[in-house]
């Protein structure tokens, strides 16, 4: 699990992709490098801009300024309207920046920046698309009008991730060529494992359920998922895949002392396990149901006495006494409260000249 020390995942806002999120943040360089190529207009003054928004057209920030020292320069308005209307006032620059050029060559040509995929508030932005976009023109007017210069259509798509990418992009007619972008990711620290903590040790009592929780926590920011499960423990005994977990000792099963192995799962890249146990110790032989009181009410008779504590019975009755168990009638079933005690009650069939019940524990 990556940690937070890595710089790799981290809880970031969504530059307006909708909120707060937990995504992937996978530092590193965005390179991108393009040739300008002279669209033969008339002025003498060169500019030059690029900039960089999220694959829907977000604005990040400014990446390359060459042209009038102003932000709020009409030149920018008349010959670099893409850029001008993109950033939205935005004057956050980071990267070349320098005054009007007087052609396209030298600094001003082929176009090569790199991009630390910091936002305007410097916080590495999450993996995700990209596109970077660039912009030239001249001073120059035709028929008395400005003329807006070329801007790569479309922006260079590329994606930020943990592996690392160099894409190309087609010439885009007599404006620009030999257009790539190379991404390059720092390298991706190995999965830690994450940290179980099962129940504690302890004694219960044959046909007792017994539930409980395995938990663990994980450091991985976004959390990856977390599966449980059983890697040894007595018959009958789960575990599910949330970690909880479940046993009704049968009576053929104590008294034992019952070692149980839980697994954790961190499903990231690579999956880690981890182990760890606890032990149930299933006290002696079935608590036999002892009857304490018998009271005969109105047309029922009322039985009460003890037996195993939280366990289950049935109430058996037969006008016959000697058949066997098999074939008396079911009344009812019930539960021994935490304390082993029990209250059952029986009604009695009108007409019937005798009735025998029996209370019999699984």
């Amino acid at each position: 699990m990556k940690t937070l020390l890595s710089s790799l995942f981290a809880v970031v806002l969504g530059l307006g992709l909708g909120g707060t999120e937990l995504l992937a943040q996978t530092d590193g360089g965005a390179k991108l490098e393009v040739t300008l190529l002279d669209y033969n207009g008339t002025g003498t003054a060169h500019y030059t801009v690029a900039w960089v928004t999220t694959a829907s057209g977000t604005f990040i920030k400014s990446l390359r300024k060459q042209g009038p020292t102003s932000w709020t320069s009409s030149q920018w308005t008349a010959h670099c309207p893409t850029w001008n209307s993109a950033r939205a006032g935005s004057t956050v620059l980071d990267g070349y920046t320098s005054a009007t050029a007087p052609n396209y060559s030298g600094t001003n040509s082929p176009v090569i920046l790199t991009w630390n995929c910091r936002d305007a508030s410097n916080n590495l932005v999450p993996d995700a698309d990209y596109r970077f976009w660039v912009q030239y023109a001249e001073n120059e007017r035709v028929g008395g009008q400005d003329v807006p210069g070329p801007f790569a259509t479309g922006g260079l798509l590329w994606t930020k991730g943990p592996t690392g990418a160099t894409t190309t992009y087609l010439n885009q007619g007599a404006n620009f060529s030999n257009m790539k972008v190379t991404w390059t990711p720092t390298s991706v620290p190995q999965n830690t494992a994450p940290v179980l903590t099962v129940p504690a040790d302890q004694t219960i009592s044959e046909l007792a359920p017994y539930t409980a929780n395995a938990t663990a926590t994980d450091a991985d920011l976004p959390a990856q998922t977390l599966t449980f499960a059983l890697v040894s423990g007595p018959s009958g005994l789960t575990v599910s895949p949330s970690g909880a977990i479940a046993w009704r000792p049968t009576e053929a099963q104590g008294p034992s002392v019952n070692l149980v192995e839980v697994k954790v799962t961190d499903n990231g890249s690579p999956a880690l396990s981890v182990t760890n146990s606890f032990t149930l110790t299933v006290s002696g032989g079935v608590v036999a149901p002892t009857i304490s009181s018998i009271e005969v009410t109105g047309g029922n008779v009322v039985v009460r006495g003890t037996g195993p504590a939280n366990g289950t019975y049935e109430v058996l009755t037969s006008t016959d006494i000697a058949l066997p168990s098999a074939q008396w009638v079911q009344a009812g079933t019930g539960s021994f409260d935490s304390s082993g005690n029990f209250s059952v009650t029986v009604p009695v069939s009108a007409g019937v000249s005798q009735s025998f019940t029996k209370l019999r524990v699984p």
